[in-house]
């Protein structure tokens, strides 16, 4: 694919000029002992406006963490373009990244982890700012107590350890340490799935006043969908390292056109006893097939109750069905208002597709 076809290709936000635009971007593991390449992330191509916050939702071992380390260059990617600000960033050397990582940063997982137990909060916030030269002395100081605050934490929590903070407080640390350069751009990896119900809705509610009160940017990726909806302006879909599905969180929530979409969301708990008790599940059939031997043509199809000849033929592209919706299947639908369940004859065609 030549460089102008990606360019076309990626599915935009608005006519509005992005911070990120990433472009065919791939990811590739040298695996030793066995002589091959795991592909976790294929030709992946978005686009995050200023201000945006992008979900980005699949099952565990999809390819979310390790795209969203590629975007802001922790891992390399294989091949592809990611621009950050207009700028191609992908395969800068550490002296041309260096000014760049003050602008991007990324909150991590696991909150018990991500922080050096031998450090103390204080210490660790101050890090980022000798590492890029920000602040000094009393300065320096004085931007800890500030983020400290901006995270809800009090200053006197500077001198403590990781070890005598809660998940949620360690969490707070971790977003306050993102914060400390004072970042356009944050990926945000599952920054609440390792919390407490309670303590999740308090963290999802820090980044939003945060986002607002700094202008930020968000690359949020989770699989919690109802998480999701609640914190995002658009959703991607991923599927076994490709984006199956790409819209505005209403429309991809409202009206799925992605089977594998349409399976996920089947699984959301609606708090409605009458409405739940009367829904069906769509059950996918078989395992996620390994990524180092994924399937022809359409990576879905071996769990998918709609696979047909074509499927295993060609690869759907990710096109625009609707406008600001984007799908890879050649035979997406859904109906407006109507529930996300598969009929008798799909049921009986997932049951009959073949495992991973």
């Amino acid at each position: 694919m030549t460089a102008s076809a990606v360019a076309q290709s990626v599915p935009a936000a608005s006519a509005a000029t992005p911070l990120i635009s990433v472009e065919d971007l791939g990811v590739e593991f040298r695996l030793p002992g066995f002589g091959r390449r795991l592909s976790a992330v294929d030709g992946v191509s978005f686009d995050i406006l200023r201000g945006e916050t992008l979900g980005l939702v699949g099952e565990s071992g999809c390819g979310k963490s390790t795209l969203g380390r590629a975007v802001i260059q922790l891992i390399p990617p294989t091949r592809g373009r990611v621009r950050f600000d207009g700028r191609d960033i992908a395969g800068l050397n550490a002296s041309q990244m260096r000014p760049v990582r003050a602008r991007m940063q990324m909150v991590f997982q696991d909150p018990y982890a991500s922080l050096n137990p031998r450090m103390t909060i204080g210490q660790t916030l101050e890090e980022s700012l000798v590492v890029h030269r920000l602040e000094s002395g009393a300065a320096r100081l004085a931007r800890v107590s500030e983020l400290l605050d901006a995270v809800g934490l009090p200053s006197t929590a500077a001198e403590r350890y990781p070890h005598e903070f809660s998940g949620g407080q360690r969490q707070r640390v971790g977003i306050a340490r993102a914060l400390a350069v004072r970042p356009d751009f944050i990926v945000a990896d599952e920054p609440v799935s390792a919390l407490d119900v309670s303590i999740q809705a308090q963290t999802i509610n820090l980044l939003e006043d945060l986002q607002k009160e700094f202008g930020l940017t968000f690359l949020f990726i989770a699989h919690d969908l109802a998480v999701v909806r609640h914190i995002s302006d658009r959703v991607a879909v991923m599927y076994l390292g490709k984006m199956v599905e790409l819209a505005d969180r209403n429309a991809l929530y409202d009206t799925p056109q992605h089977p594998y979409t349409q399976a996920l969301l089947s699984a959301v708990p609606v708090p409605d006893p009458e409405v739940e008790v009367n829904r069906r599940r769509i059950v996918l059939k078989g395992d996620v097939p390994s990524p180092m031997n994924p399937p022809s043509g359409c990576r879905f199809r071996t769990r998918c109750w709609k696979a047909a000849g074509l499927c295993a033929e060609q690869e759907p592209p990710l096109v625009e069905k609707t406008p600001g919706h984007w799908s890879a299947c050649h035979f997406p639908s859904h109906v407006p208002g109507a529930p996300v369940t598969p009929t008798a004859s799909a049921e009986s065609a997932a049951d009959a597709a073949p495992a991973a």
